[in-house]
């Protein structure tokens, strides 16, 4: 009885010692997949000497990722060996791939990636990224136009140009273009043709004459780059919109007929929470002469971030306090001033008169950002009106852009003397270099 109690023991001791020996293959599937999404491709494949049941659990993971991190332990591989390094670990992978990014700043665009495109589009892709740095435009094969699974889309440096026939990506949630050559009309198309589209980014460096942006499920667009003109249509969800132009504020060739064709038509957007806006299209909304108000409130507007914004010119400043108006419920205003030599200050000192805004009011304006505020009498008079007309103001942050430490000292001491409509209203100054 003794030795048939001992050999249990003995055996339970046995196994016991072997499943601490390998706890890492007692691991559930669900949590080693979640573990190994975290680590880099070089990593996944080093765990297949872990242990047996490790050793073809990368292969099966539903995401491969080739970015700078999986270049970094390997610096110094030609183009050649990189291409052929994701060959091989594309060969082995077995499953559904549903997510595939390419990013790497050293892989010049080349026809040999048509196969790895070809590849991501047989296995259901749902999240896919390509972007380049070196080399031509590279021309999208047809195979990315039958990903039919497709939910993310980013791209770089690329030719966008669908067959005859293609009826868009209907499943597509966001979509992310820089520097890639498309048509105007096949780029509407294909927005107004992904129909639960939520997300929009362009990033052109090349001018585009106009862009219609239909799309029903839209919440986000930004466009940076020069855009003539601008269409929202059928855009009733959309809450935060950024529009930037690539160009610069005294840009001599820049004609007066593509500013003034630079319009944003904000009664488009009902439900707006967020706008970011610089110069260019500042100057469009002005170009048809600025109401006094939106035809439309902006009642869920809560941010504007604005570019640029010379207080020196009526149009910029109009624009703004036009804005500020028909925003009964702001919450946040950034704004990067631009100081100019050439631009005539108001004669008279009473920003409130000389824009009309004296009826202005702000209760729900809590922070303020200025950057590059050079203390110039339009810039500080309209610091002055933001602080009387706001009640419940806790912060604004001046980053201060002047010529010598006395004038910075000037600045100051006329700002903290303002009258405050804010009890607890605190202001903040950095020099413009200041981390």
């Amino acid at each position: 009885m003794k030795k048939t109690s001992s050999s249990r023991m003995a055996r339970k001791k046995r196994n016991t010692c072997d499943s601490n020996s390998d706890i890492i293959s007692h691991v559930p599937g669900n949590i080693l997949e979640k573990i190994l999404m975290y680590l880099p491709i070089e990593d996944l494949v080093r765990t297949s000497l872990l242990s047996r049941k490790w050793r073809y659990v990368w292969m099966k993971l539903p995401q491969l990722v080739f970015d700078k991190t999986f270049y970094g332990v390997l610096d110094g591989k030609t183009h050649a060996e990189l291409l052929m390094i994701i060959y091989q670990v594309m060969l082995l992978h077995r499953g559904p791939l549903t997510k595939f990014r390419l990013s790497l700043s050293e892989l010049e665009s080349c026809p040999q990636i048509d196969q790895l495109i070809l590849f991501v589009s047989n296995n259901d892709i749902q999240d896919f990224t390509l972007r380049f740095w070196k080399g031509q435009l590279y021309k999208l094969p047809s195979s990315l136009y039958l990903c039919s699974q497709l939910k993310h889309l980013n791209l770089r440096s690329c030719m966008l140009k669908p067959p005859p026939g293609f009826e868009g990506f209907t499943r597509l949630l966001s979509l992310v273009l820089k520097e890639v050559v498309i048509a105007e009309d096949v780029l509407s198309s294909l927005i107004s043709n992904c129909p639960l589209l939520e997300e929009l980014a362009l990033y052109s460096s090349t001018s585009l004459d106009s862009l219609e942006v239909n799309g029903p499920n839209l919440k986000k667009v930004r466009c940076d780059g020069h855009f003539r003109s601008i269409c929202f249509t059928n855009t009733s969800r959309l809450a935060n919109i950024e529009i930037y132009s690539k160009g610069v504020r005294e840009d001599p060739f820049r004609s007066e007929e593509e500013i003034s064709s630079s319009v944003m038509l904000l009664e488009s957007v009902p439900v707006i929470e967020s706008l970011g806006l610089d110069f260019c299209y500042v100057k469009g909304i002005a170009a048809s002469g600025v109401p006094t108000t939106l035809p439309t409130t902006l009642n869920n507007l809560k941010n504007i971030e604005l570019y640029e914004i010379c207080f020196g010119e009526r149009d910029d400043v109009s624009v703004l306090i036009c804005l500020i108006r028909s925003s009964p419920n702001l919450e946040e205003v950034k704004i990067h001033a631009f100081s100019s030599a050439t631009s005539a200050s108001p004669t008279v000192l009473d920003f409130s008169e000389v824009h009309g805004c004296s009826d202005v009011s702000l209760n729900q304006l809590h922070k303020v950002d200025m950057k590059n505020v050079s203390g110039s009498t339009p810039e500080l008079e309209f610091i002055k009106l933001l602080l009387a007309k706001s009640p419940m103001l806790d912060t604004m942050l001046i980053e201060l852009n002047s010529e010598s430490v006395a004038d910075e000292l000037r600045i100051v001491k006329e700002l903290t003397r303002l009258r405050r409509a804010s009890p607890r209203a605190e202001m903040n100054f950095v020099h413009q270099y200041e981390d």
